[in-house]
């Protein structure tokens, strides 16, 4: 994206584009599939399966390192889940981040370069 800063257009393209060649990205327990992505002004959400969704108030910017998709230098960022196999009456859980990265991880094996 050459050194100029990045819309969330931008960073939800790069999002599509890295799970389209990574197919899911790996987590503790289960694998997450993208469901959407989406830019509303200065935010970035990326739903998830499994009832997980990632918001990305004032995203910085978004790259691929050896393989994972990297958020960085967002203002905040908030993880909302439910339990798995928790049914659709279990309630949401929510975790804010206001420093830090988030790490999507390729599957073992699968090498992204989006360059």
């Amino acid at each position: 994206m050459g050194g100029a800063a990045m819309t969330t257009t931008d960073i939800a393209r790069l999002v599509r584009k890295w799970f389209d060649a990574a197919g899911q990205a790996d987590g503790p327990l289960l694998p997450f599939f993208v469901e959407d992505v989406q830019s509303l002004d200065d935010a970035l959400v990326v739903r998830l399966s499994e009832d997980t969704t990632l918001r990305f108030d004032g995203p910085g910017r978004v790259f691929v390192e050896n393989s994972d998709l990297v958020f960085d230098g967002f203002r905040q960022a908030t993880l909302r889940w439910k339990h798995y196999g928790g049914g659709d009456d279990a309630p949401y859980h929510e975790r804010t981040y206001c420093e830090g990265q988030v790490r999507l991880a390729a599957p073992i094996g699968t090498k992204i370069d989006l360059l």
